[in-house]
């Protein structure tokens, strides 16, 4: 009798765990699964163009006068491609600045707000070379000059000031330059990232330009594609 009162007590112990275990979830539960929203990827990319229109532009290239275009520039398949060198003429016959091969924009404006859009290839050993430029200021000749230096496998800079990447060479870059000429300031993103923003130097009369201008190696060579004209949106978002 003692032994039938004695297995009776452990079934009723045992019968109550093994319920409870079928009842548990596992670790391969749907809802376990999910991921803390604090380890989630958070998107904190800028959209420069959101709330600016799209505007039609003409252009025109400005390459050493004493050469045929197409020995410092081609386009193909919607890429501008522009290289110079070291000896190489300016644009015009007796003008005194640095070799050039350059799309310049004909969007001439002295107030509101504009954008300049485009992606760039900056070909490793270009050095010295101004990519892209807001060009007229009343302190000086631009407003802005986006420069490639050697260092750090390419870095870009606000003229030879402020550091805005490096490892620079050899991928493509997306850039957005927004001016708002009413109040002197011009806003930098590189692939989507407000950079910073700086004092235009006074009003004057404004226009883009991007390619390759100056050189301080043995050969600069820009690509670009995507090249748009944007105005009156917010800046610095």
């Amino acid at each position: 009798m003692k032994g039938l009162h004695l297995k009776a007590c452990i079934s009723a112990l045992i019968l109550p765990a093994l319920l409870l275990g079928g009842c548990k979830k596992t670790g391969t539960s749907t809802e376990e699964n999910q991921p803390d929203t604090s380890t989630r990827q958070i998107n904190t990319e800028a959209n420069p163009t959101a709330g600016w229109t799209q505007t039609s532009y003409t252009y025109n290239i400005q390459s050493p006068w004493n050469l045929p275009q197409s020995s410092r520039y081609s386009y193909s398949g919607g890429e501008h491609r522009f290289w110079i060198y070291p000896a190489d003429e300016c644009q015009y016959e007796g003008c005194s600045t640095g070799p050039r091969s350059e799309l310049r924009m004909n969007n001439n404006y002295t107030s509101g707000r504009h954008q300049f859009e485009g992606d760039v290839y900056i070909v490793s050993g270009s050095a010295g070379t101004d990519i892209m430029q807001v060009f007229g200021g009343s302190t000086h000749a631009t407003a802005i000059m986006l420069k490639i230096h050697s260092a750090s496998s390419g870095t870009i800079k606000r003229y030879d000031n402020e550091t805005l990447m490096t490892s620079a060479y050899n991928k493509w870059i997306h850039v957005n330059v927004q001016h708002d000429a009413d109040n002197g300031r011009i806003y930098v993103y590189l692939n989507n990232t407000l950079k910073g923003n700086y004092a235009d130097r006074g009003n004057a009369t404004h226009y883009f330009k991007c390619g390759v201008y100056n050189i301080s190696g043995s050969r600069s060579e820009t690509r670009w594609k995507n090249v748009k004209y944007w105005k009156n949106g917010p800046v610095g978002q």
